[in-house]
């Protein structure tokens, strides 16, 4: 299935790759109405994309990704924090407590990030810039949580409006907040281009839960039986390729090997 806009397909590379709001774009001209239909104008239109980066706290771009990302502290990680005290859990050697996350510029981005998701203008914003990141990229695809992971079912229900409100794009989150989602589906549903995938816990374990849903899970020489194996790292530099597995609902259960 295409999900990539046609209304997109012309539009040039309008901003840079920011990762910091002080290099987020400082264009607030009026978009380009005759670029669009008016199905993606009503959701574009209202916010410059500078202010809707405010607004946000801007997004990551992860050099694996084919796209952009939205993500807090790993710190702030609910079950995350507990199981990284854990011997043999994968938030034990979560990749998002060291390296470039370490660095203070990153983690301020982060916290920002996190400190704003309250913003009541926070939905519209992220739609905006889920559409704008699509353009340039390419590619219609979006990562929720390149770390850290959900805080709340409200946290949940506004990212699935943002979904809702993007229906072109496909969207991904990896979260073992089993309780929360379970929480969420006793009374709604998941959209249809959200694919949340229940996180397995232990390295070479499964998850707990479910749900009936997507599931990932790490080995660390033999993959769970029926997985599709992660290949980014037979490439060079790491990255994702063509291979959108995570993204792909029909692929049940997606195996990372450890790293």
């Amino acid at each position: 299935m295409n999900f990539y806009p046609s209304c997109m397909k012309s539009l040039p590379l309008l901003w840079s790759r920011p990762e910091t709001p002080h290099d987020a774009p400082q264009d607030n001209r009026e978009d380009e109405r005759h670029d669009f239909d008016d199905s993606v104008l009503q959701k574009i239109v209202g916010l410059s994309r500078a202010r809707a980066w405010e607004i946000v706290g801007g997004l990551s771009r992860p050099s694996k990704m084919p796209c952009y990302s939205w993500g807090i502290p790993a710190q702030s990680c609910i079950t995350g924090s507990k199981l990284a005290q854990v011997e043999g859990s994968v938030c034990q050697r979560c990749y998002a407590l060291k390296g470039f996350y370490r660095y203070p510029k990153v983690q301020q981005a982060y916290q920002r990030r996190l400190d704003r998701s309250g913003d009541p203008r926070w939905v519209e914003a992220m739609v905006k810039l889920v559409y704008w990141q699509t353009a340039e990229t390419g590619t219609p695809y979006f990562r929720w949580f390149d770390s850290g992971d959900l805080q709340s079912v409200e946290m949940l229900r506004n990212i699935c409006a943002v979904a809702v409100g993007t229906p072109e794009i496909r969207h991904w989150l990896p979260t073992r907040e089993y309780r929360m989602v379970e929480a969420f589906l006793e009374n709604e549903s998941l959209p249809a281009n959200l694919v949340v995938r229940i996180s397995a816990a232990l390295i070479d374990g499964q998850p707990a839960h479910s749900l009936g849903l997507p599931t990932s899970t790490v080995h660390r020489a033999i993959a769970p039986p029926e997985s599709t194996v992660c290949v980014a790292r037979e490439s060079e530099p790491v990255n994702c390729g063509t291979c959108r597995s995570c993204w792909d609902d029909a692929v049940r259960k997606v195996s990372y090997p450890l790293h």
